[in-house]
């Protein structure tokens, strides 16, 4: 288990070192895919963006884009089985899973997650996760140093667990879950519930060790693994949704006006700024972290978000009007 600590803290010391402070954030341009985007991850070792875009039945399979960071420009395109939704990455292991549910041929709903290699670009497997009919596969996370990726499962009311390629173990949770975030650190599971909860799971024993109220339709989760602390999207169709800040054992710091509907969210742990994506008035609340207010907001229109803390660059999913990612600069 040594070397995955090496990694990630030469990871660590590597963002620290490209500053502390965040100046005005700015648009910097957008990238086309083949279709409108769904789920997003960065590999901040390799500098790559992954992007879940589904073909909405059209075809008998779905992509996952690859961008590369230096650029902003897609560099490989990848047929997946038809289940392109959340986006995880190992960056330990280079790889990448798209979980989504779709119905099969003879109209059976299966929710699966696709692995596929970050060095060859190819389909490893898939992995079963249910059948049972619901919104499925909400959200994915890993923890990088135990090699586990955590399963938001809408239709059974769990997070799912797989390890090495199979489902270990099930947790189940108080309500839906939407998004879901690991703090590799300390260990520790966080589901954002639909009915306004968040489920705090201690991943050692995969047992949840709290459940705490912070709005009414918690979606997007994001946690920040320097200060522990975990920011959650009330995605209540209002022009004043809230931001939910929690300590790292699941009790209520304070909540944050945004925007209209918010529903993605990122942080990045080093700017110690996050990101959050209003998806009814198309635009991005920047939250300081440090004071728990809105610092900025950027004209954005979008749904999901993933932040890259080693090259400072945010990347934001159009909210199903346009095939397009929007890259923001923090700096």
């Amino acid at each position: 288990m040594l070397k995955p600590y090496l990694k990630i803290a030469a990871v660590t010391v590597l963002a620290a070192s490209a500053g502390t402070v965040a100046n005005a954030q700015s648009v910097k341009g957008t990238v086309t895919l083949k279709n409108i985007p769904e789920g997003i991850a960065v590999n901040p070792f390799n500098n790559r963006i992954y992007v879940a875009v589904p073909t909405f039945g059209a075809k008998p399979y779905d992509y996952l884009q690859e961008i590369d960071g230096n650029t902003d420009t897609v560099t490989k395109t990848i047929q997946i089985p038809p289940f392109a939704y959340a986006v995880a990455i190992d960056p330990l292991t280079s790889t990448i899973f798209v979980g989504g549910t779709s119905e099969d041929k003879n109209g059976v709903i299966q929710s699966e997650v696709v692995t596929v290699s970050d060095h060859t670009k190819q389909v490893l497997g898939t992995i079963h996760v249910s059948s049972t009919p619901g919104d499925g596969i909400q959200g994915l996370a890993v923890n990088s140093l135990t090699g586990d990726l955590y399963v938001s499962n809408g239709s059974d009311n769990e997070i799912d667990v797989i390890h090495s390629g199979k489902v270990t173990t099930r947790i189940p949770v108080a309500g839906e879950p939407f998004g879901v975030a690991v703090n590799p650190f300390s260990n520790q599971v966080y589901a954002a519930l639909i009915n306004g909860n968040v489920a705090v799971i201690n991943a050692a024993t995969n047992t949840v060790t709290a459940t705490t109220a912070v709005g009414t339709s918690d979606a997007g989760i994001a946690v920040n693994f320097f200060t522990g602390n975990v920011y959650t999207t009330n995605q209540v169709f209002t022009e004043s949704s809230t931001v939910g800040v929690l300590g790292a054992a699941g009790n209520v710091i304070t909540n944050i006006p945004v925007g209209n509907t918010p529903i993605g969210i990122d942080v990045d742990p080093v700017t110690n700024l996050a990101f959050v994506a209003n998806t009814q008035d198309g635009t991005v609340s920047v939250i300081n972290q440090a004071t728990n207010t809105v610092s900025a907001t950027l004209p954005v229109s979008g749904l999901f978000v993933a932040a890259n803390f080693v090259t400072g660059k945010v990347y934001v999913g159009s909210d199903n009007s346009s095939p397009i990612v929007t890259v923001i600069s923090e700096k």
